[in-house]
């Protein structure tokens, strides 16, 4: 028996879901109780968790599903989560792979898909798009194949700036996280690269190079 944690702050979602992975009689499936919480995860056993279907935004304004996963998986590092979302999946996918989720899945898919989805992390595979695998790794041979002669104005993604946008309203890491539906650990992560790219060393320096290049106000 496969058991499985549904995580979403809306109760028509957790109580469909757990309906919808019942029509399987290897799914044994429960639903994290509210409040989503820090505190909460912390107290909650993921001993016998096989999986964990968790919701992006958990309409909380301190913590993420991406908060939360990363809270998961400190202590309970064999668990396999799945972000679970109404949003564009592709906009995750590569923060989810360096917190350690094994991918995203869109809450429109098909209960065939997502049943698939599931299989496919139990074995211990992640869950990508071909396409959007594809557009990964050339983007990342671009990245490496420009930056040396790149403008400073070219080496920053979109991502990228909205973080910068926010530091200099004078967001903690936190507060960004919460305000783009990311984790702490994944802002850390751009701002390293931002400063690795642009050869510095503080959030200031960042935000003044930003503003010289006019890419935030």
């Amino acid at each position: 028996m496969v058991k499985i944690l549904v995580v979403d702050d809306h109760l028509a979602v957790r109580e469909g879901t757990k309906a919808i992975l019942e029509t399987k009689d290897e799914f044994d499936v429960d639903v994290f109780p509210p409040p989503f919480t820090i505190d909460a995860v912390a107290k909650y056993d993921f001993s016998s968790i096989d999986l964990v279907l968790m919701d992006l935004n958990l309409g909380h304004e301190v913590v993420n599903g991406m908060t939360l996963s990363e809270e998961i998986l400190k202590n309970n590092s064999d668990t396999k989560i799945i972000i679970y979302t109404g949003y564009n999946v592709s906009d995750y996918w590569d923060e989810a792979i360096k917190l350690g989720i094994y991918g995203v899945i869109n809450k429109s898919e098909s209960k065939e898909k997502i049943f698939t989805y599931i299989h496919h992390v139990l074995e211990g595979n992640i869950v990508i798009n071909f396409k959007h695998f594809q557009s990964s790794l050339k983007k990342t041979e671009e990245q490496r194949s420009s930056i040396a002669q790149a403008p400073v104005g070219e080496l920053v993604n979109e991502r990228e700036k909205s973080i910068l946008i926010e530091v200099e309203r004078g967001l903690t890491n936190q507060e960004i996280a919460d305000k783009l539906h990311l984790s702490k650990r994944s802002i850390e992560y751009s701002l390293t690269n931002i400063y690795n790219k642009l050869k510095i060393g503080t959030r200031t320096e960042a935000v003044l190079i930003a503003k010289s290049e006019g890419y935030i106000d």
